[in-house]
């Protein structure tokens, strides 16, 4: 029987902060999937300074595939796996899923080692004043997202892409020359 499901980015939580250890399993099935992670310098039980990948935003996996395939992960080699809800626009709860440019938009900011990258808690800004804008160039060239100050007192602008009830993430200060209003 084929499955009439179409590939979708997927919220899921984690248990127990096991994100890396879903990543492992996803990649090894080669499922396409995205924690953000940093690495941070630790020192060791023998005094030296190593690298140590983290996690930034704690029991979250972003996986791409259908609701099926991963009903049938949830139920096999990831029982740990949850979905994240959401209320929609009626009041129903409904699995949260992500655009496909949003996610991609994300990524581009998320995957990248910029420590300036800020990670914001979703209700802490209101992205509905801004203006929507597209970067020009630079590391996070053809990201769309919201152009906006998110520190009060500071006069640096940044690009924000929010994963609504999740994440907010904004890229590094940004020239304005560096940005296009879309609509």
């Amino acid at each position: 029987m084929v499955s009439l499901d179409k590939n979708e980015w997927y919220v899921l939580r984690v248990t127990y902060q096991r994100e890396l250890m879903a990543k492992a399993k996803l990649d090894e099935l080669n499922i396409e999937n995205f924690v953000p992670t940093h690495k941070v310098r630790v020192k060791g039980k023998n005094g030296k300074l190593t690298w140590e990948t983290k996690v930034l935003l704690h029991n979250y996996i972003f996986v791409f595939n259908t609701k099926e395939q991963i009903q049938h992960l949830k139920e096999g080699e990831l029982p740990y796996l949850r979905y994240v809800m959401h209320r929609d626009e009626n009041g129903l709860r409904k699995i949260l899923t992500v655009p496909e440019r949003q996610m991609q938009n994300f990524i581009a900011i998320a995957g990248t080692e910029d420590e300036r990258v800020m990670y914001l808690d979703p209700e802490e800004i209101d992205l509905s004043k801004g203006d929507k804008v597209r970067v020009l160039a630079g590391p996070f060239e053809g990201v769309e997202g919201v152009f906006m100050r998110v520190v009060n007192g500071k006069r640096e602008k940044r690009v924000v892409v929010k994963i609504a009830g999740v994440v907010a993430i904004a890229t590094a200060s940004l020239p304005i020359a560096l940005v296009e209003k879309i609509d």
